[in-house]
């Protein structure tokens, strides 16, 4: 189990024996029924809650990230924890050590942070976390989507370990589904939904300018003229909307229509 401070750990002793009863709510309502209901949440910001409710845990929180670069550029957060903790994680720098983090916006499989190697750093946030109120385990699920986009629902519980694998073992296949509907509800709030179609030849030749090349040197390795390579160029960063072509490449890397 991986509980960080024992003091802590009586502290929530109480929360602990009452997650493990199974609350009347949470088995009177069926898995395609759960979903269905996640599904007609206007925001999310009103699905976590629901989620919170449904499945009787202590936090959910849902993020989004905007590029493969910088796994922790994440322009789009929504969570159940007080406002005071994620105040707390951004003025102490915690995202960069957040092993939950790292390791969602790294993987594309499901996990449980119990099985995450501890570090001094996470010991650290989570002792901090744990004061706060945060649970001592949680469940996160990854989700990619078709162009590469990224998000990461956790969920967060005082249960014993044992225990809490157990019943996510008995729901995980419906908590896929819902952090699905999450990450759509979330690249639409977040303003992602507008992705402009490059073709293969435009990406292309971005990808290179990218990388370092001109013009020039990107038609010899491409086998074309220097005015072809310039053609694409310029359609390309008309079609991401942008002034100059530096502006059209960080864009295209922010949207993941090329990697570098």
């Amino acid at each position: 189990m991986a509980l960080w401070d024992l003091e802590i750990v009586i502290k929530y002793r109480g929360a602990i024996i009452e997650g493990m009863g199974i609350r009347t709510r949470r088995a009177a309502t069926a898995g395609s029924e759960k979903i269905a209901i996640i599904k007609r949440m206007p925001s999310n910001e009103e699905a976590i809650h629901e989620i919170r409710e449904l499945y009787d845990i202590k936090h959910v929180t849902i993020r989004l990230a905007k590029t493969e670069l910088g796994l922790f550029d994440i322009p789009y957060l929504r969570t159940t924890y007080s406002p005071e903790w994620v105040a707390h994680q951004l003025t102490q720098g915690y995202i960069g050590g957040d092993a939950v983090v790292v390791m969602g916006f790294s993987t594309d499989a499901p996990f449980f942070w119990s099985d995450l190697t501890r570090t001094p750093a996470w010991d650290r946030i989570m002792r901090d976390a744990m004061r706060a109120g945060v649970g001592p385990e949680g469940y996160s699920v990854p989700v990619i989507d078709s162009i590469g986009r990224r998000s990461l629902m956790s969920l967060n519980t005082s249960m014993p370990v044992s225990d809490w694998k157990r019943y996510i073992s008995s729901v995980k296949d419906e908590l896929l589904a819902i952090a699905r509907i999450l990450h759509k509800k979330a690249i639409e709030e977040a303003g992602f939904t507008s992705i402009p179609k490059l073709g293969p030849r435009e990406l292309e030749c971005l990808t290179w300018v990218a990388r370092g090349n001109e013009a020039g040197a990107i038609a010899v390795r491409l086998s074309l003229s220097e005015h072809t390579v310039r053609s694409y160029l310029k359609s390309a960063r008309q079609k991401l909307a942008c002034r100059t072509l530096s502006q059209a490449v960080s864009k295209a890397i922010s949207l993941r229509l090329i990697k570098v």
